[in-house]
């Protein structure tokens, strides 16, 4: 077994065991669902309301690669898209930035 594919696997179990549901909406498209695990407050900022969160996701679970100004509902907050970060194996770790509440 490749490297790629350990990981991978290893990926897929924590966001089994770990991940959840959000809804996930494209600047340009309909949204849906996908499966991430949501670390919110990851990044407190001094301006208010300054809070961040991360969301690590598979790329597999998209159908369009995410971009910058997509948004993301999660406990009744949407975050934007502010920066994405890809691993090798298909991992996407995703910055997000809070935008308001549902």
């Amino acid at each position: 077994m490749a490297f790629a594919d350990s990981v991978g696997r290893a990926d897929e179990a924590c966001l089994r065991a770990f991940g959840r549901q959000i809804t996930y909406t494209p600047a340009a498209g309909d949204p849906f669902t996908v499966t991430g695990i949501v670390d919110s407050g990851a990044r407190p900022e001094n301006a208010a309301p300054g809070v961040y969160a991360l969301l690590f996701v598979r790329a597999v679970a998209f159908p369009e690669p995410p971009a910058r100004g997509d948004e993301v509902a999660v406990d009744g907050s949407i975050y934007k898209v502010v920066d994405l970060e890809a691993d090798a194996e298909g991992g996407l770790r995703l910055v997000l930035h809070f935008n308001r509440t549902v």
